[in-house]
């Protein structure tokens, strides 16, 4: 069944990578996001850092899989409208959905890699670990 969106008022600040703001109906929404986010605390490259290198990448994400048999869904539409009064949003970022209407399908999936990068000693700019989340600073005295 088809419905009406009606907001009457949306404030939003941000909407970023991959993400979708969809107001009404929709068949399928999909998102896609791929990061790679490297903080260093000197400019230092080593050449041959994309994210192909990294398994989050090219790992296969399991999905469920629905087993209509087992699924009885009743739903009662007493209003061809979906009315909103008022939204307001910050930030939707990285895959993200805001949806206001029906929709079939949302498929969303977003991979990050996030490195942080510190030189043991903060008068000397050589770095540690590359393969790493957490921040590592090695006390060597």
């Amino acid at each position: 069944m088809k419905r009406t969106s009606m907001v009457e008022y949306f404030h939003g600040e941000t909407v970023i990578y991959s993400s979708v703001l969809q107001i009404g109906d929709s068949r399928e929404i999909t998102s896609r996001s791929r990061v790679l986010a490297v903080q260093r605390q000197y400019e230092l490259f080593f050449g041959g850092e994309g994210e192909e290198i990294f398994p989050i990448f090219t790992r296969p994400i399991p999905k469920l899989q629905p087993n209509s048999n087992d699924i009885s869904i009743q739903t009662l539409h007493q209003s061809p409208v979906i009315s909103v009064r008022s939204i307001r949003m910050l930030a939707v970022s990285t895959s993200s959905v805001v949806h206001i209407g029906s929709t079939s399908t949302v498929d969303a999936e977003a991979r990050i890699k996030h490195i942080r990068q510190l030189a043991p000693d903060s008068s000397l700019p050589s770095m540690t670990n590359t393969e790493t989340t957490s921040s590592i600073v090695k006390d060597e005295k």
